[in-house]
C-alpha cells in the first residue's frame, strides 16, 4: 500500500473518530477511509459504464481534459491491472 496525505475539514475528523476504535464500526481511520474510497470508486466505475466507450486506437493524442482511462478489473485478484478502457468525458462533476 502507498501512503496518501489528505487535508480534510475538522468536522470530518470528528465524524471519523465516532466510527473508529473499540466500540466503533472500523478498527482504524485508515480502514474507514479505505472503505470509503473503495465505495466511491465502485460507484464511479458503475457510472463510467454509461459513458461512451472509445477505442484506444481512435485517439491519436490522449487528451485528459476530454477523455478518462479506467482500469479493467482482472478476474485474477493477484494479477495487476494491465488494461484500461477509455471513455469520453461528457461533463465534469462539480464538487
Amino acid at each position: 500500500m502507498k501512503i496518501v496525505t489528505v487535508n480534510v475539514p475538522e468536522s470530518y475528523i470528528e465524524a471519523i473518530e465516532k466510527l473508529v476504535g473499540e466500540n466503533g464500526l472500523y478498527p482504524s481511520r485508515s480502514e474507514l477511509i479505505r472503505c470509503a474510497v473503495r465505495e466511491f470508486l465502485l460507484k464511479e466505475l458503475r457510472m463510467a459504464k454509461n459513458m461512451t466507450k472509445y477505442d484506444e486506437t481512435e485517439i491519436d493524442d490522449f487528451d485528459s481534459e476530454h477523455f478518462v482511462r479506467i482500469p479493467i478489473e482482472s478476474k485474477d485478484k493477484e494479477e495487476p491491472v494491465r488494461s484500461f478502457k477509455t471513455y469520453k468525458i461528457l461533463r465534469r462533476l462539480e464538487i
